[in-house]
């Protein structure tokens, strides 16, 4: 059976987040969110060409992620803060790997007391600070109790952090909502740094800012809202599948399950090695509803014929020169042809899903980054330190 695979490319991933990073103020750090194997294209090697980029602070949500994230980039040079917060037994570990948890509940906060209490060194944490999404976070009346165990050093804090609901839409109300709760919430911490911005809230100006962004979809190429495009942002990857067969069918016969796609002509088919367990979404051939998604092939675009099965796609092939269906050995799934927004706007969602669900099958395959080829951030981004 055929592969697919990725081509992801860590110069257009440097050039992003080098974009991202010129985009916020100048005193400005910029972090970078690497959960979910960094979108689906592999935490480390993202990671370790983002770190050669000049990020220092680094997000997972898991404290698995952050455990082989430690391992893999650069030792203790660079923090990680693990988003979903610390389970009470995994605070030795966060301490011996100097992981920051962040703490969204009087609970976690709790068990860091409690922990720091008994430790030679307290444990320093972040506070995510609920101000919309109502997901995760210490509300308001919950942050009395945080702020009086920062004060008395029961609970050393390095940052204070919230997260924009509706930044995608700039236009939105709850955005300056945020804002300013944000910016009422966390005054009470006065010397420490705050980050309120993720990609999209980057781009709603200085305000959001604070001392540190945490991008995640842009640095991959992407925007939050698949029917806007940003051309400063280079699309990091290319998805590509191999050719398994190519045959032609006479007028009235018909291909894959369903009988779904049936020929009006002899037609010329191009069996390709992926399918919905790749994360190549049945939803993608719905003529029924106007969606036939299309593959290149050499630079010609083929549309789908037939439904996607687990393991197969068929593509429609007969506008393929000859000449290029003998020398071509793949077909193109995301491509300038059919790029992540349109593939995501097919499937009615968002590159995140299409990112995220791209099959542990689908081989990565890397360039190099080459270091001082590009300008890096425009200062060099210390630890932040309790």
């Amino acid at each position: 059976m055929g592969a697919s695979r990725l081509n992801i490319n860590l110069q257009a991933l440097a050039a992003n987040y080098h974009y991202l990073d010129q985009a916020s103020s100048p005193a400005t750090r910029t972090g970078a969110a690497v959960k979910a194997d960094a979108y689906g294209l592999g935490m480390v090697p993202v990671s370790t060409a983002l770190y050669a980029a000049g990020c220092r602070q680094f997000f997972v949500a898991q404290l698995a992620e952050a455990i082989t994230l430690r391992h893999a980039v650069n030792a203790n040079k660079c923090q990680i803060f693990v988003l979903e917060g610390p389970q009470k037994d995994e605070l030795a570990e966060y301490q011996a790997l100097q992981l920051t948890p962040v703490v969204n509940t009087l609970e976690q906060v709790g068990w860091v007391i409690g922990f720091n209490q008994g430790a030679d060194t307290p444990l320093s944490s972040a506070v995510h600070i609920d101000t919309a999404m109502s997901r995760l976070g210490v509300d308001g009346a919950g942050l009395d109790a945080v702020i009086a165990a920062t004060t008395d050093q029961r609970l050393p804090i390095c940052l204070v952090m919230s997260h924009l609901a509706c930044a995608d839409e700039p236009a939105h109300d709850l955005n300056t909502h945020q804002l300013e709760q944000f910016t009422r919430l966390s005054a009470a911490f006065k010397d420490t740094p705050k980050s309120l911005s993720n990609s999209a809230g980057i781009l709603l100006g200085q305000a959001f800012h604070f001392d540190l962004t945490r991008p995640g979809v842009s640095l991959y190429g992407a925007m939050a809202d698949p029917s806007t495009v940003n051309e400063k942002l280079q699309p990091v990857f290319t998805w590509q599948a191999d050719i398994l067969q190519i045959r032609t069918i006479d007028k009235g016969e018909s291909v894959g399950y369903g009988a779904a796609f049936t020929a009006t002509k002899k037609t010329k088919l191009a069996t390709l090695g992926a399918g919905y367990a790749d994360g190549y979404a049945r939803s993608l051939y719905r003529p029924e509803q106007g969606c036939v998604a299309v593959v290149g092939i050499g630079g010609h675009a083929a549309p789908l014929a037939g439904r996607v099965s687990m393991d197969l796609i068929v593509a429609d092939v007969s506008a393929v020169p000859d000449s290029v269906l003998k020398q071509a050995r793949h077909a193109e799934l995301i491509w300038d042809g059919f790029r992540l927004d349109e593939m995501a706007l097919a499937r009615d969602t968002i590159a995140y899903e299409v990112m995220t669900g791209l099959g542990g099958r689908v081989k990565r395959h890397y360039d190099v980054v080459q270091t001082g080829s590009a300008d890096m951030s425009h200062q060099t981004p210390p630890v932040i330190k309790a």
